[in-house]
């Protein structure tokens, strides 16, 4: 049973960039036009995804994951050896979820821990749920009751509700299929970034969410696009133009289309409906290269190998535990709270109210599916 899970989910994020989309979907939003050059290129990567599958990418494949796996549990033996991490409940969770892209653990726990320091009451929803993975760990690490997840992935359903959800919607969230004023408040985890229509989506947002209402989301900051291991490569070889061309190669790829700064961002909630705008900065540039370290095969996808590995890690007890100990100590050992100085975070936890006078445009439901 495992094996076909870990199968799925690895499928549902291949060919994309693992850890930061979960399983929601831009292109599945089929009220808004996408741009021609994100469909080109999510078809290419669909193209060497399935080329990844056939031989000889197959079997060199194979072999990068064995690389791979041993590299990870080693360089965890050491991380362990010298700064004695200590895994708590989320990290312990994470790796044993993701253990196949510990790369995953990495980013979730850090943004986690920032979600858990926040307050929630009533009732909430989670938009962009994907699998309810993270969602269920939010549940559980900060006694939710009554959280109702939505995503364009009507897959999805089955494993959100059995992580602990109290209903589920598919729906997109430039179009939310909710009633006006239902909720207390609404988080989003690395979502925001993908939505094709900002403005569209925030004022779906406040329409459903009650007045006071609090919404909680994390979204890359502009520092992220410099942050990146292909542009960190690049720019320090001199190479400005190609580095310049690595970061739009990798907003394609990614299908991320903001990158606001706090001020950008306390402007545009406040046209949207909200006030009393928190931005904080959770993510340092450290671990960003550590994620992206983690998640090197994104950048050769003729070879890639998660899908692949998840079905051995299903496979063999003895790999599974392995990999769940290397991700553990190197989820802790990434740390959180790490960003010092304004500016220097490539993330952010950004949080704001729902003012009293705001008021919701019409109502837009397409292609909604509903289990409460």
């Amino acid at each position: 049973m495992r094996q076909g899970v870990e199968a799925r989910e690895a499928a549902s994020r291949g060919g994309h960039d693992l850890g930061m989309r979960q399983a929601t979907d831009p292109t599945a939003c089929t009220a808004h036009a996408m741009p021609a050059a994100i469909l080109e290129r999510q078809a290419a990567q669909e193209r060497q995804m399935r080329q990844s599958n056939r031989a000889p990418y197959r079997q060199v494949a194979r072999l990068l994951a064995a690389v791979y796996c041993v590299t990870v549990v080693a360089a965890s033996a050491l991380i362990g050896a010298w700064r004695r991490p200590r895994p708590n409940a989320i990290h312990r969770r994470l790796a044993d979820l993701f253990c196949y892209v510990p790369e995953m653990a990495v980013h979730k726990a850090i943004e986690l821990e920032a979600f858990v320091r926040q307050r929630y009451e009533g009732h909430g929803v989670d938009l962009g749920c994907g699998f309810g993975q993270v969602g269920g760990l939010l549940i559980a690490a900060a006694g939710l009751r009554d959280l109702h997840g939505v995503d364009s992935n009507g897959a999805c359903q089955q494993s959100v509700l059995e992580a602990g959800y109290s209903g589920f919607t598919r729906c997109d969230v430039q179009a939310l299929d909710l009633a006006d004023a239902a909720f207390d408040y609404a988080i989003s985890v690395c979502v925001i970034e993908h939505i094709p229509d900002l403005e569209r989506a925030l004022s779906e947002i406040a329409r459903v969410l009650r007045p006071g209402g609090r919404l909680v989301f994390s979204t890359p900051a502009p520092m992220f696009r410099e942050s990146t291991l292909g542009y960190r490569f690049f720019h320090a070889l001199g190479l400005r133009e190609r580095a310049d061309a690595f970061k739009s190669s990798k907003d394609l790829s990614a299908m991320q289309f903001h990158y606001l700064s706090a001020a950008e961002w306390a402007t545009t909630l406040s046209g949207a409906g909200f006030g009393e705008v928190v931005v904080e900065e959770i993510f340092s540039r450290r671990q960003m290269l550590i994620y992206d370290l983690l998640n090197i095969q994104v950048n050769w996808m003729r070879f890639y190998f998660a899908d692949k590995l998840a079905v051995s890690v299903a496979r063999h007890p003895l790999l599974r535990r392995m990999l769940v100990s290397a991700t553990q100590t190197i989820a802790a050992s990434s740390g959180s709270g790490e960003v010092r100085g304004a500016g220097e975070g490539t993330h952010y936890l950004i949080t704001c109210k729902r003012t009293t006078g705001f008021v919701a445009r019409a109502r837009t439901t397409v292609g909604a599916e509903a289990t409460r």
